[in-house]
């Protein structure tokens, strides 16, 4: 029974209860039709008997008396008494004829054999008593009064006798009859009392085990609302930790966002250094060409002075080409400038993203120093432009002044252009170590842009999430309030109204 439901238990004793109560009815019934048989039989079958045998009774103590003094009447010759009583006489044999008709009518069973014994007497007396009664008639006092001590008496006490046995056989018949109907009885108030207790047993049962199974309710809904509240208290903190979440979320993504442009304005000076040190590249070549054709010409200086002022011209070719270098190299400076500038704002937002910006922060650091490296090898072009730049000048100039002075200044001409091709020459591999390293550059901002894409596309889950998380949280608090309330309800249907506002 331990392992049952509520409503199992309560049907059980409920149909325990209610089979006792149709058993009693049923029973208290059928005991009643049968006493009521018995007492039915009693007053149907005995009392009657019983009641005619003493009318009886009395009508023959009526009739004896009366004979008796008919008799005597008759010895003293009273003629005017013997025929009153004569007429009494009659009266009381018709009563005592008619008593017997109507006995005849309530005969009970197993009454037959005493009925015809007493009929049997009942004529014999009737037959002495006739003869009697006409020896009086005839004023034979004396033969009707021996007649009536010698054998109408004896026939009467016969009948009499017959008249008792009968008597008793229905007195008895209604004692067992009485008897049983009160045993019936007994028996019925026995087992009311019976199933009296057991119902009273079966009530104290179900009061006790409601009690119990209320007060483990009212355990169990205490524990249900504690958990109600619980459950409320985590729902709150989870839903403002999810509002948290998804400001800091909103705030990262904001961030990455920004960095995500600084990395596409990186990627894109990065593209035109790229494109920069391609240009310079082609120009050092194309330099470090022409400077070998003026080395030829200076050669050629020697046989004749009228190449002097081609060679001339053609410095001052070179001196336009290192000058267009020299811009260059400027537009180089100023791109190392922004992406050394750019590097530090990168690192600056890899540090405000926290965990997912340190993969980001050390591509930025490579950048950094890559730039570092290109602005190193961009000044040292450019100082070595300037130095060209001043070479080439002077010898302008010297050629300017002492075109006269042709062989002499040629062979000094021919010594500063090998120093220009030498310059040129390193130069170019300055120029060339800068194209590595802007491709180097620009391999790094790829992983940036493609770490910053994996930032934001985790940014954006993350965001997906608390936004989910905080979707959660109000749907777990509606579910709180839903049970609260439903513990509520739970508490009021077991619990009472009473017993609420007591512990409220």
């Amino acid at each position: 029974m331990g392992n049952k439901s509520l409503s199992f238990k309560i049907i059980l004793s409920i149909s325990i209860l209610a089979f006792l109560i149709l058993f009693s009815c049923t029973y208290c019934i059928y005991m009643i039709n049968k006493t009521q048989e018995y007492a039915n039989d009693t007053g149907t079958n005995w009392m009657p008997s019983i009641e005619i045998i003493s009318k009886i009774n009395l009508a023959l103590g009526n009739l004896s008396r009366r004979e008796v003094l008919v008799i005597a009447n008759s010895v003293a010759n009273q003629r005017e008494q013997l025929s009153k009583n004569l007429e009494d006489l009659k009266t009381f044999k018709e009563d005592l004829d008619k008593e017997f008709e109507n006995y005849s009518k309530y005969i009970g069973p197993g009454e037959k054999e005493y009925y015809d014994a007493t009929i049997a007497t009942y004529k014999e007396f009737i037959k002495n008593y006739n003869e009697e009664i006409n020896l009086a008639k005839e004023n034979r006092g004396i033969e009707a009064l021996n007649h009536y001590n010698k054998i109408g008496k004896s026939s009467l006490f016969k009948f009499l006798d017959a008249l008792t046995k009968e008597e008793n056989f229905n007195i008895e018949g209604g004692r067992n009859s009485t008897k049983q109907g009160a045993n019936l009885t007994s028996i019925t108030i026995i087992t009311m009392t019976t199933v009296l207790i057991i119902s009273i047993l079966v009530c104290l049962l179900i009061i006790f085990s409601i009690l119990k199974l209320t007060k483990n309710i009212s355990k169990s809904i205490i524990s249900l609302k504690h958990q109600g509240d619980a459950t409320m208290e985590i729902s709150n903190v989870l839903m403002k930790n999810s509002q948290g979440l998804s400001e800091s979320v909103t705030e990262q993504a904001a961030s990455v966002h920004q960095t995500t442009a600084a990395i596409n304005q990186i990627t894109s000076m990065v593209n035109k250094t790229s494109e920069n040190a391609t240009q310079s590249a082609l120009v050092a070549k194309d330099a470090s060409v022409k400077a070998e054709g003026s080395l030829r010409t200076m050669k050629r200086l020697t046989n004749s002075m009228d190449t002097i002022q081609e060679s001339n011209n053609q410095l001052q070719n070179i001196a336009e080409i290192i000058n267009q270098i020299h811009a260059k190299t400027s537009v180089i400076n100023d791109i190392v400038s922004k992406t050394e500038l750019l590097s530090l704002n990168a690192s600056i937002e890899s540090a405000r993203a926290g965990e997912y910006g340190k993969g980001f922060a050390v591509v930025a650091e490579e950048v950094g120093n890559l730039a570092k490296v290109s602005g190193k090898s961009a000044k040292e072009i450019q100082d070595l432009i300037l130095k060209s730049q001043e070479e080439v000048n002077k010898i302008l100039g010297v050629t300017k002044v002492r075109v006269t002075e042709g062989k002499a200044v040629t062979t000094e001409v021919q010594e500063s252009f090998v120093r220009i091709s030498e310059d040129i020459i390193n130069m170019v591999s300055v120029i060339e170590q800068i194209s590595s390293a802007t491709k180097e550059q620009e391999i790094g901002v790829r992983q940036i842009t493609t770490a910053m894409t994996e930032i934001d596309r985790a940014t954006q889950k993350n965001q997906t999430s608390a936004i989910q998380t905080s979707s959660s949280a109000n749907e777990l608090i509606d579910e709180g309030e839903k049970l609260i309330k439903t513990t509520k309800e739970i508490e009021l249907l077991i619990l009472g109204v009473s017993n609420k506002l007591a512990k409220a």
